[in-house]
């Protein structure tokens, strides 16, 4: 089986004692240690040619493989399956499709190519364009605020507290500590427009069943008023386990668009239910979308795949036009 993994040494996890098992454990294929977006692409430039290998492991965060498939689409290249591998401070998209921890993640890959298999079992995985990008998810307001907040905190902290300040612990803190004792603070609340720009839009019954929403054709306005979040996404989590977007794989070719008007005293009060993405939840207006736009009244930061993108004043969503054969972690195990 033809195998690469690319290894983000700037991950939270990502180091060379990854590279160096994956070495070990899979002799046969091409170990890649990355440090830089120009890394990936030298990648994918000098080592896949006009030909993607059969699987790639990416080893990082959801930037490390939103940057291999942008680099691979830009060279016109086939996406081959995408193991998402661990090693980032999130983990979104990783989460998303059930994956173990990156030493049991390359033992499984292991145990296939013993066997002879040539292929690993995968799920399309449908994803979103924002800016020309592709990603799992983006969103403006607390999710940006959230991202930068909790890369801050790291940066800030001596290196002897950085533990403490990591992880599902040290999210948490950013968010009570920082992003929302902010947004209490703050006088005023910013407000969004959503507008519809593809198919006519979906919503949710009280049950979850996709349903129309009424006057929701094309050139629709949505949702007209205050947020605190704002984003939308193919994947359910936004990092850590929350399941921000709970509607995201409920069908195929759609993107799971939310708004989340409560504030943030609201919010605090709610974060159990919206850690564990309970439906319905007061002040939650979700929708199943095509492509859409955000307009927003003043510059807010926008975040794509976890990185912070820079402050806009709109921003569109739209379904990517291919899907990405991701690995299932989870019908491997049971193969492997």
């Amino acid at each position: 089986m033809d195998i690469s993994v690319v290894v983000n040494l700037n991950a939270r996890k990502g180091s060379e004692r990854f590279a160096e098992w994956a070495r070990r454990l899979l002799p046969n294929s091409k170990v890649i240690a990355t440090r830089s977006v120009d890394d990936v692409e030298r990648f994918v430039r000098e080592s896949m040619g006009g030909k993607a290998p059969k699987v790639v492991l990416s080893g990082g965060g959801d930037g490390t493989a939103i940057g291999l498939l942008d680099a691979m689409r830009a060279k016109g290249l086939e996406f081959p399956a995408l193991g998402l591998v661990p090693l980032g401070t999130g983990n979104a998209w990783a989460i998303g499709t059930h994956a173990p921890s990156p030493r049991k993640a390359l033992e499984a890959i292991r145990r296939l190519v013993d066997r002879g298999e040539q292929s690993v079992p995968t799920s399309d995985f449908w994803l979103m364009e924002v800016e020309g990008r592709l990603t799992p998810f983006a969103d403006a307001g607390w999710g940006a605020e959230i991202l930068h907040d909790y890369k801050q905190q790291r940066l800030s902290a001596p290196p002897f507290l950085r533990k403490f300040v990591e992880g599902k612990g040290g999210y948490a803190a950013s968010i009570f500590g920082r992003t929302i004792l902010r947004n209490v603070l703050s006088p005023k609340r910013p407000r969004v427009r959503l507008i519809n720009l593809g198919e006519a839009a979906l919503g949710f019954d009280a049950s979850g069943k996709p349903v129309p929403v009424p006057g929701g054709a094309r050139g629709a306005v949505l949702y007209e008023g205050p947020y605190g979040v704002a984003g939308a996404g193919t994947t359910m989590e936004l990092g850590f386990g929350f399941k921000a977007l709970h509607f995201a794989r409920t069908m195929p070719g759609r993107m799971h668009t939310r708004v989340y008007a409560a504030t943030a005293a609201q919010a605090t009060g709610r974060i159990v239910d919206l850690w564990r993405g309970v439906h319905p939840i007061p002040h939650s207006h979700d929708f199943l979308l095509t492509h859409c736009r955000m307009e927003f009244d003043g510059e807010v930061p926008v975040e794509v795949g976890g990185d912070v993108i820079g402050l806009r004043r709109q921003v569109e969503f739209r379904i990517a036009p291919m899907v990405v054969p991701v690995v299932d972690w989870a019908k491997l195990r049971a193969r492997a």
